[in-house]
């Protein structure tokens, strides 16, 4: 086998067409030598590259499903006519049937798409609010490695499911949250507990818990806590989950250590729905739970930096279920 990638890159001299080939050396790289070439009129653009254990055996995937369609230019050229973004979807699909490689570390392109797909999910700036566009760049992005893109995907599609329940909503959050606590993202099990807290499902709702807590200090990812108060956010909602279930929540000693980004977050939250008597019950419930059993002193709104809204779980949640149908 051998570790490298399978790229799309594209010309503006030959529209409607991508060249597709593998490499075991950085995309970019191979796309600025063959931009090099006196016979090319523009360069050539990285359009998309994912990592394969075996990028021979991925390449020749690719290649036999791209023929399949005809879409080879030349026999002997690694030229194909379409859209682009159908042949990376082929990328992708392969990936999904092999496995891509694991990731060595952050990769700044899947870092940009999941950018992108946050300012889609969003609507920021003059980028207009589109879910379904948010969930084909989430997509992308957790191809090419990026760990939040799983959880993120997980809660739309778990905002969907709580809207709508039904199967094929449940099992698309259930794939996305589960590969990305198998690639190391044990937020994503905060995300599963949401789904069995509503299916009434306890024992389920209490190992994935237990799973969050216990992975995350045996597998600690700087990548997911750039936050520094995400992790008090999470304590909350499972404090709050729990309470509703009718459980007494557990994890002491982590909560203990988070007693006052919990405070925060759940004061934050008050606040965002002061208006609204049924959001605030459980949160007021939450929030006297830990003051009576965290001991940890009161936290003064003003002086906190509680975690980062855009990311808040609740407002993913309600922003798709508005925006998607």
């Amino acid at each position: 086998m051998e570790q490298g990638w399978v790229y799309v890159l594209v010309n503006s001299s030959i529209p409607n067409m991508a060249k597709v080939g593998r490499t075991t050396h950085a995309p970019a790289q191979r796309a600025a030598e063959l931009s090099a070439a006196t016979g090319v009129a523009t360069p050539f653009v990285l359009a998309f590259d994912q990592p394969f254990e075996n990028c021979v055996e991925a390449e020749r995937r690719v290649h036999g499903e791209l023929d399949r369609r005809g879409l080879r230019v030349a026999p002997n050229r690694e030229f194909f006519r379409g859209a682009p973004s159908e042949i990376i979807k082929v990328v992708i699909e392969v990936a999904e049937q092999i496995g891509p490689a694991a990731p060595t570390g952050p990769n700044p392109c899947a870092e940009r798409l999941r950018l992108a797909a946050e300012g889609a999910l969003f609507g920021e700036g003059d980028i207009l609010q589109d879910t379904g566009e948010a969930l084909r760049l989430y997509k992308l992005a957790s191809a090419r490695g990026s760990l939040l893109a799983f959880e993120r995907m997980g809660q739309i599609y778990t905002a969907l499911y709580l809207a709508k329940p039904d199967r094929p909503r449940r099992r698309r959050s259930m794939m996305a949250l589960k590969e990305g606590a198998r690639r190391g993202n044990y937020y994503c099990y905060c995300e599963m507990a949401v789904i069995f807290a509503a299916d009434h499902h306890i024992a389920n709702f209490v190992k994935a818990w237990n799973l969050f807590f216990t992975q995350r200090i045996s597998s600690f990812v700087q990548e997911l806590e750039l936050d520094p108060g995400r992790h008090g956010a999470a304590c909350g909602r499972y404090i709050g989950q729990a309470l509703e279930l009718g459980l007494k929540p557990a994890h002491f000693t982590e909560l203990s250590g988070a007693a006052d980004t919990i405070i925060a977050n759940l004061l934050a939250d008050l606040q965002a729905v002061r208006t609204d008597q049924a959001a605030r019950q459980p949160l007021t419930t939450a929030l006297r739970w830990a003051y009576e059993n965290l001991q940890a002193p009161p936290v003064p709104i003003a002086t906190f930096q509680p975690a980062n809204r855009s990311m808040s779980p609740n407002w993913v949640r309600r922003q798709a279920i508005v925006s998607v149908s």
